[in-house]
């Protein structure tokens, strides 16, 4: 059992085309690159946050297998000398067995990055082609929901809307919330940032309308600027802002943030937001998850999260402080019923 558990961790889920062409891509992304013996750490600190396909991104990984690891670093440095010299280099296969990528640190890193990029958007077009439709789960109105919500952000920045584009399709809190029954009405989602998880609610129908706040000024003007009449979205810092009634209130990684003492004040005022027969849902970090803590560590310093974690709590803890508050609590499970770095508390009032 527990290895049936581990092989479905590993593989992320069902092979939706889209998680074939990012697992694909993936790998073949970190095989082009002169780290050997990293791979597959690397591709597990990639694919498990993600719920990409671990078995098929390393596989694709191995694209730098004795075989063609001369080629590929031939290539890379080639294209690394263009990019950095401005011509190529007296280079041959005899020379790369040779010296090896040490004997060319920087155009076997810069070239590794270009030939990554290139071998990462071929495989994941094949893998597109080579996965059919028919074999996947029945999904449309999701995916039409998601692609409809990444269309708001047609006139936001490339990077804005890759990121949305990302979260909407591989985050699982996206169809954890689809899931659950029930209409979500006028939905308060705290600490919104983008407002991508609230307007895919509204475009599944789930949602009438939204409100979003964050203290993140830029991604508030991003947020209002998709979500148009359907939502309003305010800059507020959240330790402290009034949080007007609503049907259900959104605290979707937020109060990791936040000391526990401000995490109970914000849980107080969240719960009495939520109107009679609404909801509360909470996404924390399991704190028993390191992936989850370098996940979120990452996205800090790449600027993705501009917060700092500050006390993470177990579920439990979490569930007994909202019965404390008069709601009745439960675990959503992971859309795919496999273990996750995070996980997700409905209370009900």
């Amino acid at each position: 059992m527990r290895w049936k558990q581990l092989w479905r961790r590993l593989r992320g889920g069902h092979l939706t085309r889209r998680r074939a062409a990012g697992s694909v891509a993936a790998g073949l992304f970190i095989g082009s690159l002169p780290l050997y013996g990293l791979h597959f750490p690397l591709c597990v600190a990639v694919c498990v946050p993600l719920s990409l396909d671990l078995v098929t991104a390393y596989v694709a990984a191995n694209v730098s297998n004795p075989f063609l690891a001369p080629f590929l670093i031939a290539g890379e440095v080639q294209i690394g000398a263009l990019i950095l010299e401005g011509h190529f280099v007296p280079f041959s296969i005899e020379q790369a067995r040779a010296a090896g990528v040490g004997g060319f640190v920087a155009q076997a890193a810069v070239g590794s990055v270009v030939v990554g990029a290139g071998l990462a958007l071929v495989g994941a077009l094949l893998a597109l082609l080579v996965v059919k439709r028919d074999a996947l789960p029945p999904d449309d109105d999701l995916d039409q929901a998601i692609d409809r919500t990444v269309s708001r952000y047609a006139r936001a920045s490339r990077g804005d809307r890759i990121y949305v584009a990302t979260k909407l399709h591989t985050d699982p809190v996206v169809r954890q919330l689809a899931g659950i029954s029930g209409g979500f009405g006028e939905v308060l989602d705290v600490a919104t940032g983008r407002g991508q998880l609230a307007l895919v609610l509204v475009e599944l129908g789930l949602a009438r309308c939204f409100t979003g706040l964050d203290w993140d000024a830029r991604k508030i003007a991003v947020c209002q600027a998709a979500a148009g009449p359907d939502g309003v979205a305010r800059v507020a810092d959240v330790t402290e802002a009034e949080l007007p009634p609503s049907d259900t209130v959104l605290l979707i990684d937020v109060l990791h943030y936040l000391p526990l003492e401000q995490q109970h004040a914000l849980l107080e005022r969240a719960a009495a937001a939520v109107r009679p027969g609404g909801r509360l849902l909470i996404r924390e970090l399991d704190p028993r998850s390191r992936i989850g803590l370098w996940a979120e560590r990452i996205g800090a310093r790449l600027g993705v999260n501009r917060g700092v974690i500050a006390d993470r709590r177990a579920a439990t803890d979490l569930m007994d402080a909202l019965v404390g508050l008069g709601l009745l609590p439960r675990l959503v499970p992971h859309p795919d019923g496999r273990s996750s770095p995070n996980y997700l508390v409905l209370g009900e009032r």
